[in-house]
Formats: C-alpha cells, structure tokens, sequence
C-alpha cells in the first residue's frame, strides 16, 4: 500500500503561499510577497499511551518509530516516519481525552482548529479492504465521486485521517 502525505494544512500551502512566493519572486516589489519557501515537515499529535499509537500506526500505515523521548514531567514524545512523512507523538500525563464530536469528521468540522490529515492512496477499496481485515475502525465510509474516492478512518486515540483516491491527474 503506498501512501503519500496530504493534509488540509498542506492544500493551503500549496494553493495559497506557494504560488504567492512564485508571483513574488516573478513581482519583486510587490506589498505582499512571500520571501521564503516552505516544505512540509510533520504533523503533531497528542495521544492517550504512545506506545499503543506506535503500534497502531505500525500495525495499520507501515510507520516505523524513528526517535522517542521523555521530561521529567512525565511528557513522552516519538516520532514515527514513513517515506517522507512524519508524525510526532506526545502523550502528557493528564491529558483531556479527545471530546467526541472530534471523532466524528462531519460533526467535528463545526469546531474551528485542524479537522484531520489525509493520505493519498492507490486503489482505495483495496487499502480499505486491507485495513478492515486488520480491525480499523471506520470513522466515514468510502464515498466514491467522479474525481476522487475518499473515506476516513480512525487511529486508535480517535483522531481522523482520511484517505483519499484521486482519479485523474493533479
């Protein structure tokens, strides 16, 4: 299964401060350029035990543990990679469970703040075949549209990831 890291965050980024850093270098003067290039680097989250999101994302995406730490607070962090993707890892001690509205992907986009990430994915109804014989949980099942094919899962702390086939070219 291969998977290619998409994000909603990363869209914005590319359709928004992208081409406004190419339409600065090609405008130098104008009052709202953009002087710099961005890259993406990773995505964040906070997970009730980290050794069990470890091995969900193991288990479910082919992530490998690439660095884990602590503070004497009790703050654990890990860092997980596959191909160019990273995810970060924290797990605090009394953290607030995630409410349940934000498992839900079409409830939880009432609440202002980051919605879910997504992976690109080939051949959706195989990967989601895949996923399912190894217990995933569905969050919102495979809608199938002209251009693209999407659904979202959930990790094992809840939070949403969406995996998404397009079919044409981008």
């Amino acid at each position: 299964m291969r998977v290619i890291f998409r994000a909603a965050t990363l869209l914005f980024l590319l359709g928004v401060v992208l081409p406004a850093a190419a339409a600065a270098q090609a405008n130098p003067g104008s009052g709202d350029a953009v002087g710099f290039e961005v890259a993406w680097d990773h995505v964040a989250l906070s997970v009730p035990n980290i050794a069990e999101s470890i091995a969900w994302y193991e288990k479910m995406l082919g992530f490998k543990e690439v660095r884990r730490g602590g503070q004497p607070t009790g703050q654990q962090t890990a860092a997980i990679r596959r191909g160019n993707i990273t995810i970060e890892l924290f797990q605090l001690p009394n953290a607030a469970p995630l409410p349940e509205s934000r498992r839900n992907p079409s409830e939880d986009f009432r609440t202002h703040g980051v919605k879910h990430f997504g992976f690109e994915v080939k051949n959706l109804p195989a990967v989601l075949a895949e996923l399912k014989a190894k217990g995933v949980k569905m969050a919102f099942e495979m809608r199938d549209n002209p251009g693209t094919a999407f659904a979202f899962i959930s990790d094992n702390a809840g939070n949403a990831i969406e995996l998404i086939e397009h079919k044409t070219p981008r």
